[in-house]
């Protein structure tokens, strides 16, 4: 990876869970917006500080109205753009769209980040290649931490001292072995086990 090519590969795989498909022009993926804008967060800082853009009143002409943006990045200066982009406003039934002069704006942002690779991946049309998506989604998929050695003889001997059933206490949490109880539910675990031998105690108490 050569220094020009940093932020391209830092920025250019998407996320699947943060497109859409588009049954319009032919077909096409479309990026969430605010995904964008919040890995161009991620890259330069906050909004209006690390990064922005600026846009010219929109031109209405028929029924399109047009609008250009320039981005910036590091500092207002550096600037990519402009890019002129336009979206329907009203359409040949007379219908209104309020919101066509934001839209050509996000259009804007989102074709100007592309060109410094931010989603190059469905920019290049690999979102075309199912096995591709595939493959991304696993590899974005979220990775669960599952409790170490230490925490499974906790709750090994806990359910031992207690007379529990592994097998029950497993069929509660929905998965095949203690192995699989995530990190961050171990001190719930922990409650529920204790939880259930008080209650136990006093159902025997009280017999």
């Amino acid at each position: 990876m050569t220094d020009n090519m940093k932020l391209w590969d830092a920025v250019s795989k998407t996320n699947p869970e943060n497109t859409k498909q588009v049954n319009q022009r032919g077909g096409f993926t479309a990026v969430n917006a605010n995904s964008q804008i919040m890995e161009a967060t991620r890259q330069f800082g906050p909004i209006g500080i690390g990064w922005g853009y600026d846009a010219t009143p929109p031109i209405f002409h028929d029924n399109l109205v047009f609008v250009q943006v320039t981005l910036w990045h590091g500092e207002r200066s550096n600037t990519v753009g402009p890019m002129l982009c336009s979206e329907e406003w009203k359409n040949n039934k007379g219908r209104l769209d309020s919101d066509a002069g934001k839209k050509a704006t996000t259009d804007g942002i989102t074709k100007l980040l592309s060109q410094l690779g931010f989603n190059a991946d469905v920019f290049l049309g690999k979102f075309d290649d199912q096995k591709y998506v595939d493959d991304l989604r696993e590899e974005m998929a979220p990775k669960i931490e599952y409790i170490d050695d230490a925490q499974l003889t906790e709750l090994q001997g806990m359910i031992d001292g207690y007379g529990f059933n592994v097998k029950n206490i497993c069929a509660a949490y929905k998965i095949d072995a203690l192995t699989k109880i995530p990190a961050d539910k171990f001190n719930g675990v922990k409650k529920a086990l204790n939880d259930k031998h008080d209650k136990q105690k006093k159902e025997k108490q009280n017999a």
